[in-house]
């Protein structure tokens, strides 16, 4: 019965957690440094940042994210704060991928691409060494890739999860 009467604040500060958890994203991304003075300010940037990421966490919950519609919000916030596809795509996938395997919507991790890094993007011959020269085609032939070479294109992450663990810790765990 308490948690009834909490459930409302409970939910505010669901909602106030998810925020946080996307800015830690972006702070961990360092993708704040790759803008350059010519741009809109960081701030509306950050904040189309945040209210993209809840309303795509929203149709996980739902189980109705689809990734055509992850592609059309990169793409408008891309366009939005005149920012590259490939910086507009990071703090977004990262996120989507970490709240679907932390709430084990499993239904939705075939909607999900790979976050593209420089570890993620090494090797694939497509040569770019800046997230903030990867256009959308670009995007779209890494993800062709990594879904050709894995069963769910999120899965090429591992290799860059693992090493910013043993980063982390100092070896394996």
């Amino acid at each position: 019965m308490q948690a009834n009467k909490l459930k409302p604040k409970l939910e505010k500060m669901r909602l106030l957690e998810l925020q946080l958890f996307i800015i830690e994203f972006n702070r961990a991304s360092q993708l704040d440094r790759s803008f350059s003075n010519s741009h809109k300010p960081k701030s509306g940037f950050r904040k189309g940042l945040v209210k993209t990421c809840l309303d795509l966490i929203s149709l996980v919950d739902a189980g109705t994210i689809s990734n055509m519609e992850i592609r059309k919000k990169i793409r408008s916030l891309s366009q939005k704060y005149n920012v590259s596809y490939g910086q507009a795509q990071k703090v977004i996938n990262v996120c989507l991928k970490q709240y679907v395997f932390l709430t084990q919507k499993f239904d939705c991790v075939k909607e999900l691409d790979c976050p593209l890094d420089s570890t993620t993007m090494k090797g694939c011959h497509i040569s770019h060494n800046k997230m903030c020269s990867v256009k959308e085609d670009d995007y779209k032939n890494y993800q062709n890739l990594f879904d050709k070479q894995f069963a769910l294109k999120v899965l090429k992450d591992e290799k860059y999860d693992k090493q910013r663990i043993n980063n982390y810790v100092g070896g394996d765990i």
